[in-house]
């Protein structure tokens, strides 16, 4: 206890996390998500009022951290599901995947020429939205040269339409009656980011956070040859890209609970693993949401948001009829 006392001197020393009301609130709420007390969408929800209202009266990398967290909660997870169940997963969704990848990616581009954006927005917000979001826009960017100003606006309209997507997919999902895998598909293709994709499947039951988890993760594997595909259309010169390092730790994680725990053990660890990702994601939605504040949305110009708005429905609808239609 000694130690925790004096850890918190030091940061209350470091000026960057000073005693104000609004990051005792903070602390608060992060504290609720830690305990199940705040669920994920609840979470994000106070991290943008945060945001809007105190985002400029603390230092703390709090987004990085998120980040973070969202990945250990990632790999944790990654124990609780099967090799086998990964592997089915994964080959059951491979056309629908490779279809909204490839539908999105030429959509955008097409309507980022009518809307006579920048070719650079155009291959963010479509790349984003095609893929994974905020990794992916970091990744095309790097191979594109993007600007920051380009970047900054693509990953803000991303993650606006990333909170959206959280608070509304799962009442559209209990609206249509979808099943645990059918939701769990559908929020894999139709959210942006892992972290959003995350937050509504586990509100909405623990199937769907397995088959969305799962879905989603192979989806992100297609950041990199669509860098190559980027960096050759925009004639840059430069290709850059990498294998999110957490995924692999997830199917590491995946293999050693298919081969060398016993399905007891793992029932056992299950009932403490799958509390403790669900927190995690909770929490790192909550400090993922106090990084947008008023100067991020203000910055965001209009047909760029349009473009954002157009090709997420596009993507949102269509993967809900073809999932509801043709999968069980």
């Amino acid at each position: 206890m000694p130690y925790v006392f004096q850890l918190i001197i030091n940061v209350q020393n470091s000026k960057l996390f000073p005693f104000t009301p609004a990051n005792i609130l903070l602390l608060v709420l992060s504290l609720a998500c830690i305990f199940s007390l705040l669920p994920a969408s609840y979470a994000l929800a106070a991290g943008l009022l945060w945001g809007w209202f105190f985002a400029d009266q603390q230092a703390l990398p709090l987004s990085s951290w998120a980040s973070l967290l969202l990945k250990i909660a990632i790999v944790l997870l990654g124990f609780s599901l099967p090799l086998a169940e990964l592997w089915g997963t994964a080959r059951d969704s491979f056309v629908l995947t490779v279809s909204v990848i490839a539908g999105a990616l030429l959509l955008g581009l097409l309507i980022a020429r009518l809307l006579k954006l920048d070719a650079q927005q155009g291959w963010l917000i479509s790349s984003g939205t095609a893929i994974c979001g905020g990794s992916a826009i970091a990744a095309v960017g790097s191979s594109i040269k993007a600007n920051s100003h380009n970047m900054v606006i693509s990953l803000a309209i991303v993650f606006i339409l990333n909170a959206v997507a959280l608070f509304i997919f799962p009442a559209v999902g209990h609206w249509l009656e979808l099943s645990q895998s059918q939701f769990g598909l559908w929020a894999a293709l139709g959210i942006h980011d892992t972290s959003s994709v995350v937050g509504a499947a586990a509100v909405y039951g623990e199937e769907a956070l397995e088959v969305a988890t799962t879905t989603k993760l192979s989806r992100a594997l297609w950041i990199i040859p669509l860098a190559i595909v980027a960096s050759i259309s925009q004639h840059s010169g430069k290709i850059k890209f990498s294998l999110p390092l957490f995924i692999v730790f997830f199917l590491l994680a995946s293999a050693i609970s298919s081969f060398l725990l016993s399905p007891e053990l793992m029932a056992q660890v299950g009932t403490y693993i799958k509390p403790a990702s669900k927190n995690l994601f909770a929490l790192s939605l909550l400090w993922m949401g106090t990084s947008l504040n008023r100067a991020a949305i203000k910055s965001i110009p209009l047909r760029s948001m349009l473009l954002g708005i157009i090709l997420w429905l596009a993507v949102s609808i269509s993967s809900l009829y073809v999932v509801s239609q043709w999968y069980p």
